[in-house]
C-alpha cells in the first residue's frame, strides 16, 4: 500500500480529525503498523471524489508552511484555482443591508480583476460572495463537513454549482457531518490559501472576528470594512482595525497589495 493510500484510509478512520491523524503519524510516521476497519475500507472503495494528499506533487506549497497542514483534502472542481490570486471573504451570517450591498460590490470589482474569491459556504456574507463570484468569476469553497453532508443545507444548490465550474474542498471524508471543531479546522485552511483576508461585517465576539485576529497575529494581510456608525455588525471590523488590520476604503488597495505579492 502506498503512503498516499495509507493517508486517505487514515483520514477515513479518524473522520478527518487533524489532531487524531497527527497523533497516529507521530507514533508511526510511515503508518507501517496501520490497519483499517472493514467498514472504513468499504468507504475508501466507495469514495467518488478527487483527493490530494500532502505527499502528492500537486499539493500546494503554502499548505506545507502551515503549523497544521491538512494531510488529506477531498475536492470537486478545478484544483488549478488554488494557483490563482485569491481573496478570502469572511463575515457574519446575518449581515445588514449595508453589509450585503458592500459584499456584492466588492466581490464584483475583484472578480473583474480575475481574482478568485474564497469562502466557507456559510450563510450570510459567505453565500453572497460565492453567489456573485460563481456567476461571473471564479470561487473556492472550503467546507466544514463532507460532500455528502453539506452544511448549511440551504446552500446545497450553491454547492452543486460550485462543484461543477469552480472548486469545493474539504478536509473531511464525504460521509462526515458538521462538528463543533470543524469550523476552526475549516477556517485555518481558508486563511492559509487566501493571499489576503477581507472582513465585511463581524460582531465583536463573533467567530470571524476571532479567526481574523488570530490570522492578523500570525502575519496575514487583513482588510476590514469599517461599516456604519453605531452598528453591532461593525464592532468586529473596528476592533480588528484597532488591532492593526487595514481599513478598507477602496478595492484598489487590495489590488496594490496583490501586486506586491505577485510582482510582474
Amino acid at each position: 500500500m502506498t503512503m498516499r493510500n495509507r493517508l486517505i484510509k487514515l483520514s477515513i478512520l479518524k473522520r478527518g480529525n487533524w489532531f487524531l491523524m497527527y497523533e497516529a503519524l507521530r507514533q508511526d510516521p510511515k503508518l507501517t503498523q496501520f490497519s483499517i476497519e472493514p467498514s472504513a475500507e468499504s468507504l475508501f472503495d466507495d469514495i467518488q471524489t478527487r483527493i490530494v494528499t500532502i505527499v502528492d506533487e500537486e499539493y500546494p506549497s503554502y499548505f506545507k508552511q502551515m503549523e497544521m497542514p491538512p494531510f488529506v483534502l477531498y475536492y470537486q472542481g478545478d484544483l488549478n484555482l488554488l494557483k490563482e490570486k485569491k481573496i478570502g471573504i469572511m463575515g457574519t451570517n446575518r449581515p445588514s443591508t449595508y453589509g450585503m450591498k458592500s459584499c456584492q460590490t466588492l466581490v464584483a470589482q475583484l472578480i473583474n480583476q480575475n481574482i478568485v474569491i474564497v469562502g466557507g459556504l456559510d450563510l450570510g456574507i459567505d453565500a453572497i460572495a460565492h453567489h456573485v463570484s460563481s456567476k461571473n468569476g471564479k470561487s473556492i469553497a472550503v467546507l466544514a463537513s463532507g460532500f455528502s453532508r453539506i452544511y448549511p443545507s440551504e446552500n446545497y444548490q450553491l454547492y452543486q454549482l460550485m462543484a461543477k465550474g469552480h472548486l469545493v474542498i474539504s478536509e473531511f471524508p464525504p460521509h462526515i457531518p458538521i462538528g463543533r471543531q470543524h469550523f476552526y479546522l475549516r477556517n485555518r485552511i481558508i486563511t492559509a490559501l487566501s493571499d489576503i483576508l477581507m472582513i465585511i461585517e463581524a460582531t465583536k465576539e463573533g467567530r470571524m472576528t476571532h479567526v481574523a485576529k488570530q490570522a492578523l497575529y500570525d502575519g496575514k494581510i487583513i482588510y476590514a470594512l469599517p461599516g456604519e456608525y453605531n452598528s453591532i455588525y461593525s464592532e468586529g471590523s473596528l476592533e480588528l482595525i484597532k488591532e492593526g488590520a487595514n481599513c478598507l476604503t477602496d478595492y484598489k488597495e487590495i489590488l496594490d497589495e496583490l501586486k506586491m505579492i505577485y510582482p510582474l
